[in-house]
Parts: structure tokens; sequence; C-alpha cells
């Protein structure tokens, strides 16, 4: 599933394809993606895309006329880049035909990713979207532990909630949890207060890792143009259930938190 790290590639590498480009039309392949697919089809075409950005996972397309198509690409999504006489992806969902002859492509094989569009104005009221919280990656210090400090239950529950920072999801929350050495079965309660300010630390250190290695590419994930992150090849606990710990040679363990796989070692991690 893509996280905040492989959204935010996708963004640096989307940026210079399309700011300044005009949106010719939109097509759109799985209108169960789609929130009203008719009006989308209708307003965005001869447009032009004014700016990109990231808010937790989902990626905002600011368009011309206070209007702003949101993407997110849930589990399986991912966007791609293509010349209109290419042969097409596999499980094209969403085509915005750009000029120069290209067109940006929603592929989803899955097809849970999801698509709709807001005024630019009211983005932050949106239903979808005024639940979340701040951004992991630049959340201030401060904000994050007096968030933390309203929360109740298990520590990696709570940084997977995206109403309480958004962006972290299954890989980064292990990947965090083994950056501060906290077990993430640990309620949140119990943390210190220097627990707490590494923990803030540590969460956007891990992200920025990710993002400085393009993502983690471990089933659907890749670039704009195909590539495949690297951040996978030295992740320290997500994915190796039953390996040695890479800091002390311990079997790390495995279990169960909101129905996700967790691993974590059991003598770096209190």
């Amino acid at each position: 599933m893509p996280e905040l790290p492989e959204v935010e590639t996708i963004l640096t590498a989307l940026k210079p394809v399309t700011i300044g480009q005009r949106i010719v039309r939109t097509e759109v392949l799985r209108q169960s993606m789609v929130q009203e697919p008719l009006k989308i089809k209708r307003l965005v075409k001869n447009i032009r895309v004014l700016d990109l950005r990231r808010h937790g996972k989902y990626l905002f397309i600011n368009l011309e006329n206070n209007l702003t198509l949101v993407l997110h690409l849930r589990m399986s999504g991912r966007l791609a880049v293509r010349k209109i006489s290419d042969a097409e992806f596999r499980h094209e969902r969403l085509r915005l035909v750009l000029q120069k002859n290209l067109v940006l492509v929603f592929n989803d094989p899955r097809t849970l990713g999801r698509i709709f569009l807001a005024p630019t104005d009211s983005l932050a009221s949106h239903p979808r979207l005024k639940l979340l919280g701040p951004d992991a990656l630049t959340v201030s210090q401060r904000k994050f532990i007096d968030r933390l400090k309203a929360r109740k239950g298990v520590l990696k529950a709570v940084l997977l909630n995206q109403s309480f920072v958004a962006g972290i999801g299954n890989i980064y929350a292990d990947e965090t949890c083994f950056r501060t050495r906290l077990d993430p079965r640990r309620k949140v309660q119990t943390l210190s207060k220097p627990e707490r300010e590494k923990l803030h630390r540590a969460a956007i250190a891990t992200l920025k890792k990710g993002i400085r290695n393009r993502g983690t590419s471990i089933s659907d994930f890749l670039g704009l143009h195909g590539k495949p992150g690297i951040n996978q090849n030295s992740l320290s606990v997500y994915g190796r259930k039953g390996r040695p710990c890479r800091s002390c040679g311990t079997i790390l363990k495995s279990t169960k938190i909101q129905q996700r796989t967790t691993v974590w070692c059991p003598e770096c991690q209190r």
C-alpha cells in the first residue's frame, strides 16, 4: 500500500510533467472508483493544472476554476505517464489526457483507489478530508506530543490512525517503532516525555529515509516512470518475521495489531 513516502515520490516526479499543462479531457474507465464521474468528465477538460501537493497519503491536483482533483491510491493504485500512442497499461482506471500527446494514468489492479473533485477553497471541510490529522512529515513536535497525550491504546494502532497524523501505514509504523526502540504493543499512555519526543523524531526520520530511497517496492509500488523504490533493501523489521534483528541478532517476532502483521525485536524494543 503506498504510504506517505511513496506518494511524495510520485508527487516529485509528477510536478514537472503536469504543472502548467492543460488537461484536454478525462476518461473514466472504472466508475466505482470515481465519485460523480460524469461531473469530473464535464469539468476536468480543457483546464490547466496550477499546482500539485500532498497531505498524508492523498494527492491533490489543483486546477483552474477553484477545482481540485483528489486521488488516493489505497492498496494497489499507482500513477504513470505514457504517450497516447503507447500501449495501454493493464489496469487503467482513469486517464487524464494532457497536451504534448501525454496521458496521466491511474492504474489499479484491485480497483480500491478513490478519486473525487472538490472546490479548492473548501478542501479542509470535505467529508473525506476533514478528519485527517496533520501531515506526518511536517507536524511539529509540540503538536505531535499534544495529540499523542490525548490518545489511548496500543502504540502501533495510534500511528496507523490517520486522524492522529496522516501518512503513516504498516511499513513505516513498524520501522518507526524499531527506530525508537519501542515495543509496538506498548500503551501510549505509558510513554515518557523523552520517549514521545524520540517517537516524533523517529517518525519523521523514517519517512525521510523512505523518500530518499524513492519508496518501498515490495509488491505493487512503482514510481511514475515505472522505476521501483529501494527502501525495501534496508528495512529493519517490516517483512522480516523469523529473521535475526539487524542490531542484536535476536529472532524477530510477529503479531497482529488491527489486523496488520506487526514485526518487532523482543530484545531491542521495550
